[in-house]
């Protein structure tokens, strides 16, 4: 049985796992915005069917300023990519044949993209016991072992999120020994309070920073990321990057949805509540929820097969984000993604009348 390597897949999943999709189902593997984006935002029928005939500008100069205006860096500091999936295959194809360090269990795309670049991997592991954070004695072997370290913050899959003062004391410590960090910032958005590491670019010439615009605004399906560093990573990342590779219709629909900062305030807000809400319920039901800082969090059931957990809430059209591709998880876990009050009150009365 091979299961799909992400979310979002139930068609596939179901097929995978020999059961039929139920007529209704609520995707709680998905951890994009649960939360509509007003239809009048949208563009316009002609709008859309001018963009898809017109080339893009290569260089998304546009898209690219914007960016540099909201984040206060220059705009030689930013590279704009098909994804984030896209970064994290330029900075594997940069880092070829390096040693990497991985903070895990994390997203499982680093040790993909960097496996086939001829990359060494190292990792450190985090668990339940230890509140999925990490020793200052493992990050620091970490750092003496590698020339490049990926950090997930928030960390996707648990939800934990580094205290500034903890990443900052990574960086030094990295910048010391001369290693690269690269700080995968896609969920960044719906933590509150949030807290972005490319303020500190100037600080850590070998600091990268990913990040995601397809989580927050609905663009899974458009794809649109971007990293930020210096001028001289970003000129060597853009000299490996296809041509075209951000479409008009993405360039577009970002500089159409970035200034909607009531929406991801509205959003943020929601998402705590709701959060907060399902954890707290579900802890009180005996399950282990991870102290999750953003729209999605990891669940352990007090006894039982999680595997026959995973069928069952399949059987009644819950689906999941299995685990069993994340390092040191291994399926002992679901993900769940926040979703709205009616659709998470729903999973809440299946684990209710869940037995194991």
């Amino acid at each position: 049985m091979k299961l799909p390597a992400h979310g979002a897949n139930p068609q596939q999943l179901y097929q995978s796992v020999g059961l039929s999709i139920p007529d209704e189902w609520i995707d709680f593997s998905v951890n994009t915005n649960p939360f509509p984006l007003p239809l009048a935002v949208w563009p316009t029928q002609t709008e859309f069917y001018q963009w898809a005939m017109e080339y893009p500008d290569p260089s998304a100069s546009e898209l690219k300023r914007y960016l540099a205006r909201m984040e206060q860096i220059d705009v030689q500091q930013i590279l704009l990519g098909n994804g984030a999936s896209q970064c994290i295959d330029l900075l594997a194809q940069l880092f070829s044949g390096k040693r990497i360090g991985i903070a895990e269990p994390t997203f499982s795309e680093y040790r993909r993209a960097c496996l086939a670049r001829g990359c060494e991997i190292v990792s450190i592991m985090a668990d339940e016991a230890s509140q999925w954070m990490y020793k200052q004695e493992d990050w620091l072997k970490l750092i003496e072992q590698t020339d490049v370290i990926f950090l997930c913050q928030p960390n996707n899959p648990t939800g934990i999120v580094m205290e500034p003062q903890q990443l900052r004391w990574l960086l030094e410590k990295a910048e010391q020994k001369r290693t690269v960090v690269v700080i995968d910032e896609a969920f960044i958005p719906f933590c509150e309070p949030s807290f972005t590491a490319i303020k500190w670019l100037d600080f850590f010439p070998r600091l990268i920073v990913l990040r995601s615009l397809t989580k927050m605004y609905h663009l899974a399906g458009v794809r649109v990321g971007y990293i930020a560093a210096r001028h001289e990573i970003i000129e060597q990342l853009e000299a490996l990057q296809p041509p075209w590779s951000i479409s008009q219709v993405a360039q577009q629909l970002a500089l159409r949805l970035l200034p909607m900062n009531e929406f991801v305030v509205h959003t943020k807000r929601m998402i705590a509540k709701e959060r907060e809400r399902m954890t707290a319920a579900l802890r009180q039901l005996g399950y282990y929820v991870s102290p999750s800082a953003v729209n999605f969090y990891l669940l352990r059931a007090p006894s039982g097969s999680m595997d026959r957990l995973f069928y069952d809430l399949l059987q009644e059209g819950f689906i999941p984000r299995h685990t069993k591709n994340f390092m040191g998880l291994e399926g002992r876990y679901l993900r769940f993604a926040v979703r709205s009050k009616r659709e998470n009150d729903q999973l809440l009365s299946f684990f209710t009348r869940w037995q194991p």
